[in-house]
């Protein structure tokens, strides 16, 4: 078995036998790190998983600390990158303050509920989900820019850094990786906005 794309690896979807899988799990949401889940791609730490294997790291028999994803009412899920704790998530009862969320949420939560109950909801209509962004197979660089509301220069930087060769505001950005070079741009912005005095 392995990683079904798309999915957070988890202990439970990594193939343990598969030395780029069998600490893929534990990479997810390094401690000390702020941002997202990952916070390098996700072929980098396959190969950081390898080289922890080629080393001799091996699984112990004993599991003591636990990955928690973001809760749905975590404030953003991009900057919320869930937490490692000495119980396993099963075990967890989430505690969300209604009152933090924003009206449409609890606009939602409060017709569900009353459907649950049986009684019809006045007045009150499901929530829209839309859909994330559509990328297109190639974007240049100064298109993407664009898009996502960032400098060539943000967008190169964090192209290069994971792993893509552009040289300037016309090379071009592969559709696949757009997401996580405006996910990476954003992370940048606020983790420099953080360290401003």
């Amino acid at each position: 078995m392995a990683v079904p794309v798309g999915e957070l690896p988890t202990r439970d979807n990594c193939d343990l036998d598969d030395p780029e899988e069998i600490f893929l799990w534990m990479l997810v949401a390094i401690p000390g790190m702020k941002g997202a889940p990952f916070p390098f791609p996700i072929e980098y730490l396959r190969e950081v998983s390898r080289r922890l294997y080629d080393c001799g790291a091996r699984l112990t028999a004993e599991q003591t600390v636990w990955y928690h994803p973001p809760q749905a009412g975590d404030i953003s899920p991009m900057f919320a990158a869930g937490e490692w704790k000495d119980t396993p998530p099963d075990h967890e009862r989430p505690d969300i303050d209604i009152t933090k969320l924003s009206k449409v949420m609890q606009d939602e939560i409060r017709r569900q509920a009353l459907e649950l109950e049986g009684e019809p909801a006045p007045n009150m209509s499901p929530v829209q989900i839309v859909d994330e962004p559509r990328w297109p197979d190639s974007m240049r660089v100064h298109e993407l820019a664009k898009r996502i509301n960032a400098t060539s220069k943000e967008v190169i930087a964090v192209a290069q850094e994971i792993g893509l060769t552009v040289k300037g505001a016309s090379s071009n950005v592969p559709g696949d990786r757009c997401a996580a070079i405006r996910d990476q741009v954003r992370i940048k912005r606020a983790m420099a906005y953080r360290r401003a005095p």
